[in-house]
């Protein structure tokens, strides 16, 4: 996709190097306690591959913040490409003590707590699309990867973030998947990326509290208010064969609701992918 390239004022602000000493001194003191480490890396094969292979104290939070990845991935195993210096990849452990259906709904309610964040800083049009993207006008902002470490001594969930902050000064960059970023849509947009990583770090810490104690509700009305494929004709891959379904919002099981020939069907996210959206309707 071309972009419009854009400068803003204070883009050396923008690409700050990030510094764990930086993000640290922008986290409140209850969150820099609350985190065990923060690693930040000039190049990393994956943020979510460092912490699904490095064995981390279950019992707090580990982050791993990285300039560039060379093998960044979506769902499925889709590249995420991820150009050196002008985005934000992070990933953050979260110990678990049992797995519980509520955390089916992570996902979205950690995008809508990137939604209302970006919202905070004035960035307008937030569009979320189930199950793991953040939008603007159709165009990917950014997108979430959850997996699960499990073993004798582990039970983690790693939480992986891509955003797009200044890609669009990048000339080499090449994507098939049309894409935006922050300084695209807000060309006044201050936050450096340690700045932003902070309040990244500090919105999950958040959700991932309240959900633990129940304290999220009405997931529905909350979706509804970004989501990008409502009432849109979709069609996606489902047991190896392109469906076509008109998308309906989604349950509070985090479910996506469909409209496949008269009939509501609810699918979980790991049984559908290749979603995309059919013409204009």
């Amino acid at each position: 996709m071309a972009q419009i390239l854009v400068n803003p004022k204070n883009c050396e602000t923008v690409s700050e190097p990030l510094r764990e000493k930086s993000i640290r001194r922008h986290l409140s003191a209850q969150d820099r306690d609350d985190i065990k480490s923060i690693h930040v890396f000039p190049n990393i094969s994956s943020t979510n591959d460092y912490l699904l292979e490095n064995a981390l104290d279950c019992k707090q939070v580990s982050v791993c913040v990285a300039e560039q990845q060379t093998q960044g991935r979506g769902r499925y195993g889709h590249q995420w490409v991820s150009p050196a210096a002008v985005n934000l990849y992070l990933s953050m452990s979260w110990p678990l003590q049992v797995w519980r259906q509520e955390y089916e709904t992570l996902s979205l309610w950690l995008l809508i707590a990137i939604a209302e964040l970006l919202e905070k800083h004035g960035c307008k049009h937030i569009q979320l699309k189930w199950p793991n993207d953040v939008c603007v006008e159709g165009n990917k902002l950014a997108g979430i990867l959850i997996e699960r470490k499990v073993n004798q001594t582990r039970n983690n969930l790693i939480i992986g973030v891509g955003l797009n902050v200044a890609m669009s000064l990048n000339d080499n960059v090449e994507i098939e998947t049309p894409w935006v970023d922050l300084i695209s849509i807000k060309p006044d947009w201050q936050l450096s990326r340690n700045e932003l990583a902070a309040e990244l770090i500090s919105s999950f810490l958040k959700t991932l509290a309240k959900l633990e104690e129940n304290q999220l509700c009405d997931l529905n009305n909350k979706w509804r208010q970004y989501d990008m494929l409502m009432n849109k004709k979709i069609e996606f891959l489902h047991k190896e064969k392109i469906n076509i379904g008109c998308v309906k919002g989604i349950n509070n099981l985090g479910q996506i609701v469909l409209d496949i020939n008269g009939k509501f069907e609810h699918m979980h996210s790991t049984y559908i992918s290749e979603i995309k959206p059919i013409g204009n309707s």
